[in-house]
């Protein structure tokens, strides 16, 4: 069987079946770039509807998604509507969600090899050092896959550790819509960027710190309004831009009132024009508690990343964060470290144009669709041509 694109035409061949369970709105990007794929077809299978408050992915002209029910029972998450593409003679390889609290994706895994389909997980994979057991379960269940596609390069560290195979992971990082960022920071660049600071709610001369992400508990922005208190102390002067909402939003606006804090609360903001506009504008963004897809957002803009340090407590995405070149970490929970780091990247008078460069080109490296989509085809040529090589020999 040909496993690659034909040399006439754009037909392509072999079909792949990503069933992710639930393809959120941000994933757009990446799914349109392997729709365009041409090595494999890639068909998508997942829910279509809200989950827990994420809009799904929209449909176009290149994304098409088969259905799937994705829905939250006494026994946890389950899936179903899978079948279809895991027992089709005519999809030689399946790419699954890699979360071994659902059920149904160790299900499919397992099904998918007996049927010698070619199995690879797309997931965080290894994030954290864990106990004996929890580790050897969690080995036996992507010891199921040919290949474990990972978010950061860190899960191959801390596998390694456990005795895993490191040659069966391979880091895809993770992407946002890179073109449309592009686009933004070009008109920017040709407009005057401090208007678009938050318009009359901030004042264009005073530093302007920046994060994207739900107010709960977990993101710790307590702790940056804090923070920003004791700078205010000291005679530094800051405001912040929250975009997003959650349950913790009351609580976090009187808390920045009581301070005396310029706190502007955006609130959900979908449009990348404008959401984009804000991130460009800001001085650098700071994400006390995890940061995720939020790290890769901010260096889209160009815009350096401030979070804590302690690894074993982030996501993959942290890695992208170069301290001292595209952002700096502090001591986790620590106040004083954290207006400490503020305060000492403020001071350094880094060249602005200088720091966009070196975060578009951590972007450009490896956090984009496009090499998403390279490092996703290369693994599968690679357990192709595994396979071939067992049936040859």
């Amino acid at each position: 069987m040909n496993h690659s694109a034909t040399t006439e035409g754009s037909f392509v061949s072999t079909r792949v079946a990503l069933i992710y369970a639930f393809f959120p709105h941000y994933r757009a990007p990446v799914m349109r770039a392997l729709a365009q794929s041409s090595r494999y077809k890639f068909e998508f299978w997942g829910s279509v509807t809200e989950v827990e408050g994420i809009k799904p992915c929209p449909e176009d002209d290149l994304i098409r998604i088969n259905p799937l029910l994705f829905r939250k029972t006494r026994f946890g998450w389950r899936i179903s509507g899978y079948w279809k593409p895991v027992l089709s003679k005519e999809v030689p390889a399946v790419i699954v969600l890699g979360n071994p609290n659902l059920l149904d994706t160790w299900l499919i895994a397992i099904a998918a090899r007996l049927l010698r389909k070619r199995v690879l997980f797309w997931t965080h994979g290894w994030v954290r050092r864990e106990g004996r057991i929890k580790g050897l379960l969690r080995n036996l269940y992507f010891g199921i896959a040919e290949r474990v596609l990972t978010y950061g390069e860190r899960a191959r560290t801390i596998a390694s550790e456990t005795g895993f195979r490191i040659g069966k992971i391979v880091p895809i990082y993770n992407s946002l819509d890179w073109d449309k960022a592009q686009s933004v920071v070009a008109r920017m660049e040709q407009e005057d960027a401090a208007r678009d600071k938050g318009g009359n709610a901030l004042e264009p001369s005073i530093p302007t710190l920046i994060c994207t992400a739900r107010l709960t508990k977990l993101c710790r922005f307590d702790l940056l309004l804090n923070a920003m208190n004791l700078l205010s102390e000291r005679g530094i002067r800051t405001q912040l831009v929250l975009v997003g909402e959650g349950p913790e939003r009351a609580r976090l606006e009187e808390q920045a009132k009581r301070l005396n804090l310029n706190v502007m609360f955006v609130g959900a903001l979908y449009d990348e024009e404008r959401l984009g506009a804000l991130i460009y504008a800001a001085d650098m963004a700071v994400s006390p508690g995890k940061v995720g897809l939020t790290a890769v957002h901010s260096l889209m803009y160009g815009t350096p990343v401030i979070t804590h340090g302690n690894l074993d407590n982030q996501m993959p995405e942290v890695e992208a964060i170069v301290p001292g070149s595209t952002g700096l970490f502090f001591e986790e929970g620590n106040v004083e470290d954290l207006a400490e780091k503020i305060a000492a990247w403020l001071a350094s008078k880094h060249d602005r144009s200088a720091v966009r460069s070196r975060c578009h080109h951590v972007i450009e490296a490896k956090y984009n669709p496009a090499t998403q989509r390279r490092l996703i085809e290369d693994a599968l040529d690679e357990v192709f041509a595994a396979s071939e090589k067992r049936i040859a020999s």
